[in-house]
């Protein structure tokens, strides 16, 4: 297992607890994902069907105040993810996570979670999620955490 990475766990707590606000039910999870050209896209899905309920997207021109909700996210989330690109050593055209409000994970081997089928991937196993924080296992990620979760990236 690779050494612990005290920044990378930071941002991706601050990530999940800035998500909070913004999940009004608990039937909902969250992706977000930064683009090569810096535009962060925010998507909610419902577990239930992992159908898409929204989606927003902004570059950081237009990101809303820091003292918003939205806009506490999309600093924090921008951060996270570019500190997480770069880990890769040619970082992916797409890169995101996922949170409950309560962890953050990703799937490096399909690292964009607005991909078509990024979703059943994930639920039927074909990819592995690597967790930052742990989601919550009882919450919205449950069909996605169960036996397809890899273990903890640090």
């Amino acid at each position: 297992m690779p050494r612990p990475n005290r920044r990378l766990t930071e941002l991706a707590q601050e990530t999940a607890r800035c998500a909070r606000p913004l999940l009004p039910s608990p039937e909902l999870f969250m992706g977000l994902e930064i683009s090569a050209a810096g535009e962060l896209r925010l998507l909610w899905w419902r577990h239930q069907d992992l159908g898409l309920v929204a989606e927003i997207s902004a570059s950081p021109a237009g990101y809303c105040p820091e003292d918003s909700d939205e806009g506490a996210l999309q600093d924090v989330a921008t951060a996270l993810l570019v500190y997480l690109s770069g880990r890769w050593p040619s970082p992916p055209a797409g890169l995101g996570v996922i949170t409950d409000g309560t962890g953050v994970a990703f799937a490096p081997d399909h690292p964009a979670p607005s991909a078509p089928g990024w979703l059943e991937r994930q639920a039927s196993g074909q990819s592995q999620l690597l967790t930052i924080v742990p989601l919550d296992p009882t919450g919205p990620c449950a069909l996605l955490c169960g036996a397809t979760m890899a273990t903890r990236l640090h």
